[in-house]
């Protein structure tokens, strides 16, 4: 087994167990132990869905700076540094630990965009009159009727063209207003880190990634229930 893929055994193991589990056991108890949980951001986190990858190496978390400033800069704050959020999902990927915080950054359940697929409209296709027209005009001998469909002709294409340009509008119009309102509501939706463990070691305790993240991203204890 390669060291990158030890992520998934290592904190399947730290978290609930020295033996063997698949996969979806070890995801499962992985999200028992840690969503609903609150955590402390001790950085900015960007409102993004694509996640912020941090890389653990045995007792240190890193991450790329430059790039983690870029998206800072472009998508805004989700989280701001010294503010809560809470883990409101958790899933192992081939890209390491998933990690949802106030939402994981996807619109998806947003009402307005969540749903919305945009599809560039298709060009229209030629009405039957249309048709029926362009047949007309080809076996028409006499001039003067052959003027008169060519000029119907002439309006009916005309008229799919323009319906055309106003359906292409219309999609540049709703499209630029999702756009907008992606850009300015993106920080309600959460953000994501993609915790990516790669260790020499053949175990690593969860306390020892947990205090490791603690610089960026504190785990709090969790709440206990109010009667």
């Amino acid at each position: 087994m390669r060291r990158k893929t030890f992520y998934f055994m290592i904190v399947v193991l730290a978290v609930c167990a020295r033996g063997a589990v698949g996969q979806d056991d070890g995801e499962m108890r992985i999200r028992r132990a840690l969503e609903g949980r609150q955590v402390m951001a001790k950085m900015d986190l960007p409102a993004i869905d694509v996640g912020i990858p941090m890389i653990f190496d045995d007792t240190k978390v890193s991450f790329d700076e430059t790039g983690y400033n870029k998206l800072v800069k472009e998508y805004g704050a989700a989280v701001k540094k010294g503010n809560k959020a809470r883990i409101t999902g958790v899933r192992l990927s081939n890209r390491g630990i998933e990690i949802d915080l106030d939402g994981g950054g996807s619109p998806g359940k947003d009402w307005l965009v969540g749903s919305v697929r945009l599809d560039q409209p298709a060009a229209l296709a030629r009405s039957d009159r249309e048709i029926e027209l362009e047949r007309m005009l080809d076996n028409e001998k006499n001039m003067t009727t052959q003027a008169m469909l060519r000029q119907e002709l002439d309006m009916e294409r005309q008229a799919r063209l323009s319906q055309d340009e106003r359906n292409h509008e219309a999609f540049e119009r709703v499209s630029r207003y999702r756009s907008e309102y992606l850009k300015e509501n993106r920080k309600n939706w959460g953000t994501k880190l993609i915790v990516t463990i790669r260790s020499k070691k053949e175990t690593t305790p969860m306390s020892d990634l947990v205090k490791s993240l603690a610089q960026y991203v504190e785990l709090l204890p969790r709440e206990t229930a109010v009667k």
